[in-house]
């Protein structure tokens, strides 16, 4: 029989009656790989074009997680993920951080990798875009929990030469690196190299591999775009198809690399005892970046459901060999108190959470965990799909007139409010609502992109 395990995992955590308390045979290593702006309808198994088979298999392997929930915005997703907490507690619900704002996550929270550093993981590394924070060493990936860094500090870095506001950004640990190469193949080959080193020593380790693409600029290898255009040169097609055509050679970019990384951990005879988590780090940025929301409302930015719900799946041989579609709520705020429930780590959190852990759902088919989510700047969200969203909150969301109460299961295009049939509901979500966008976060520094000057090689230490 299959047991199921429930621990304690802070603030929000779900504890169920009957249940046992137990904690895995080996701590599990952990790959959590996120891509930047790719949109729901960008993904093969939700019927995309773009050819993603390495995403497609391992989805259809894992558990695909079809109500997998982020921020609307980079900085904040990542804010959120790493902690388990919202990101309006720290200021970065609205905002990326961007190169001329002296500001970042706050040092204090108690991250994801510091967790695991008090739990034998060893070695702990994040590969690829940072974004939480560039101008101040309290802000870098080494002084918040990780043991080693490659890639950018920034976002929107160019592909191929690495840099943002004209000076390369690209680094090793503390150190500016000048690695040629295209990013995305540069990312691949570290946390490549990652596993075939950690793999060889005796303690589980974790590997956060946060790919830049298929974020602007539009940028792709010559090789990739030309499985897309064939024998024609890109100029021959108009611009919104050129745009898609660049952006689709970026994602089956970063697709191969996907599918190099756990080949690494197939060949270094780890993949089964590794929890494998994929998700975007926010929705499509159709105007600008040549992605899709498919069938969903919306994109980046907004808290339709083209910009709030994320392709994700978790591949983990211990509970997802059944290829299931998890319909069960969850989202980035729930991976942080969801591992600490895998682990058996009984400490209370330093600072309440707020996501839950999701554990039972993900190992028991039948399992459904009733919980409501805040999706920020006026929207929240049920276990039932039932969906609420305030005007006022978002000024891009003006195709919004009034209150929208409706339900993403039989109203999957957002059109419909049933506001005045269910007061009681939406006085409910209204209250999950006004709960979390009253929080009062701390004042971001303020800059201008007119007047601000990067250091050289965006080297932070001097």
């Amino acid at each position: 029989m299959r047991q199921m395990a429930i621990c304690i995992a802070g603030a929000g955590a779900l504890a169920i009656p009957g249940y046992t308390l137990c904690q895995p045979k080996a701590r599990p290593n952990i790959v959590i790989v996120i891509a930047d702006d790719l949109g729901w309808g960008d993904v093969g198994y939700h019927g995309s074009t773009i050819r993603t088979p390495n995403i497609d298999r391992l989805a259809s392997e894992g558990l695909e997680m079809d109500r997998f929930y982020t921020a609307a915005l980079s900085s904040p997703t990542r804010a959120g993920f790493l902690t388990g907490r919202y990101p309006d507690r720290f200021g970065i619900r609205n905002i990326v951080i961007r190169p001329w704002l002296n500001y970042g996550l706050d040092p204090t929270e108690e991250t994801l990798p510091k967790i695991l550093s008090q739990n034998g993981y060893d070695n702990r590394a994040i590969i690829g875009k940072w974004h939480l924070g560039h101008l101040d060493l309290k802000y870098h990936p080494l002084n918040n929990g990780f043991t080693h860094f490659y890639g950018c500090l920034n976002g929107a870095i160019d592909y191929f030469n690495k840099k943002r506001n004209g000076e390369p950004d690209w680094h090793r640990d503390f150190e500016v690196c000048h690695d040629k190469g295209y990013s995305t193949e540069l990312i691949t080959s570290e946390a490549v190299r990652c596993i075939e080193d950690y793999s060889k020593q005796k303690t589980p380790f974790f590997l956060c591999v946060t790919y830049n693409a298929p974020h602007v600029p539009l940028e792709a290898q010559p090789e990739d775009l030309q499985i897309y255009t064939g024998d024609r040169n890109i100029s021959d097609f108009d611009s919104a198809t050129a745009k898609r055509l660049i952006y689709s050679a970026m994602v089956t970019c970063m697709d191969r690399g996907i599918g190099q990384i756990y080949k690494a951990l197939q060949q270094s005879g780890v993949s089964d005892n590794t929890l494998f988590i994929f998700f975007s780090d926010n929705g499509a940025d159709v105007n600008s970046g040549g992605g899709s929301s498919g069938i969903l409302r919306g994109q980046k930015n907004t808290e339709w459901e083209g910009g709030v719900r994320a392709p994700a799946f978790i591949h983990y041989p211990a509970f997802s060999g059944d290829g299931r579609k998890i319909t069960q709520l969850t989202g980035y705020v729930d991976i942080v108190p969801t591992i600490r429930d895998l682990l058996g780590v009984t400490t209370a959190p330093q600072r309440p959470l707020d996501g839950i852990s999701v554990l039972a759902a993900l190992r028991e088919p039948d399992v459904k965990i009733e919980r409501t989510m805040y999706l920020g700047r006026g929207a929240a969200i049920d276990s039932d799909g039932n969906k609420y969203l305030s005007p006022g909150h978002n000024p891009l969301m003006t195709d919004l007139n009034g209150v929208l109460l409706t339900n993403v299961f039989t109203d999957p295009g957002e059109q419909k409010s049933k506001n005045k049939k269910n007061s009681t509901l939406s006085h409910s979500l209204q209250r999950v609502v006004q709960q979390y966008d009253t929080i009062v976060p701390p004042q971001i520094p303020k800059g201008h992109p007119k007047t601000f000057l990067p250091p050289k090689n965006w080297d932070i230490t001097q």
